[in-house]
């Protein structure tokens, strides 16, 4: 009997101990990054806090129709990571709660929102990978150097070798495809698409699955963006990387759901994620780029200033026309 009422006062006390945000519910975390990614991150947050967190991992896209799905009655508190463009859909439809964060003023004015509807954590930029022994095996005897540039990939001999994802479902395959409309214009972008086409084998629902598959093997090349081939390749995966020129690129980003049941934990959480120790943590396990300057970034990361990015990608004329895009994409591939 002694030993249960000890157990009953520690249990009080832990309680008591926690922050009253973290005793009235669990945090409920939107994430397109990874489930592994997300294990360390919201553990070290709890850790830090106290505050407990659940979440539920999906793409760029799916989670913009989760969200708006949930309009009238919110479930979630934070969209956690994504390209800008998604937060902005989503901030132009009155879905997300405005927030000044102290962190702010550690993160250039250039990466954030004015409006503070959303809050920048990283950066990323499309970058074509390939596995090494196949195109050694395969494409070297056919005289083909290693792709340099996007128009390479509409080699014949590429023909059901390249994987990328849908943009219905991720932001890397909308960053893609908006990527090449802006940087041919229409015209010629939606043609390069439609020949590319002619060389893919097939869309996939994750932005991060054509680098797995090409770093096994399965298929020849995958469009990623870079940091997802970057964490392969220093696993030991053997695959070639290169960011073409003119690559579209992302503002990575998190912000809060408005109405969701956790906001105050939610505040506390864009905190802790645009802190230095926070953004340390996540490029260590990312290989993402920190929008913090003063985070040092992992061996083997390409700094955002050495990397030929396209110079017309516009995040917010992305989000403005993204149902346009997705409308004329589903109407010319989806199978």
């Amino acid at each position: 009997m002694r030993t249960a009422v000890v157990s009953v006062v520690l249990l009080l006390t832990l309680a008591l101990a926690l922050p009253l945000q973290a005793q009235s519910g669990r945090l409920m975390v939107y994430s397109g990054l990874l489930e592994a990614e997300n294990a360390v991150l919201l553990g070290a947050f709890a850790q830090k806090t106290g505050i407990r967190t659940e979440s539920i991992r999906a793409g760029g896209g799916e989670l913009v129709a989760r969200i708006r799905a949930e309009r009238a009655s919110p479930k979630g508190d934070i969209n956690f990571g994504g390209a800008a463009e998604g937060h902005e859909v989503l901030a132009a439809e009155g879905l997300l709660l405005p927030y000044k964060s102290p962190e702010h003023r550690f993160i250039p004015v250039r990466f954030r929102d004015h409006k503070d509807m959303w809050h920048s954590f990283y950066l990323g930029a499309l970058a074509i990978t390939v596995n090494r022994p196949r195109f050694e095996r395969e494409m070297k005897p056919k005289g083909l150097d290693y792709p340099k540039k996007w128009e390479d990939l509409l080699h014949p001999a590429y023909k059901g070798e390249i994987v990328i994802a849908n943009p219905f479902f991720s932001g890397t395959a909308m960053t893609f495809v908006a990527g090449q409309v802006l940087r041919l214009g229409a015209e010629r972008g939606w043609k390069y698409l439609e020949d590319l086409d002619k060389n893919i084998n097939h869309y996939t629902r994750s932005g991060t699955a054509p680098a797995h598959m090409a770093s096994v093997g399965e298929f020849l090349v995958g469009i990623v963006f870079g940091h997802a081939a970057l964490t392969f390749i220093a696993q030991g995966h053997p695959l070639y990387m290169v960011y073409p020129p003119g690559t579209g690129w992302e503002i990575g980003a998190l912000s809060i759901i408005k109405g969701g049941p956790n906001t105050e934990s939610a505040k506390q959480f864009v905190d802790w994620v645009l802190s230095k120790e926070g953004g340390k943590l996540h490029s260590d396990i990312s290989m993402r780029i920190s929008t913090r300057p003063d985070v040092l970034m992992p061996k083997g990361v390409i700094p955002f200033s050495e990397i030929g990015l396209l110079k017309t990608y516009d995040y917010g004329w992305v989000a403005q026309h993204r149902d346009a895009i997705l409308s004329i994409w589903d109407s010319k591939f989806r199978r």
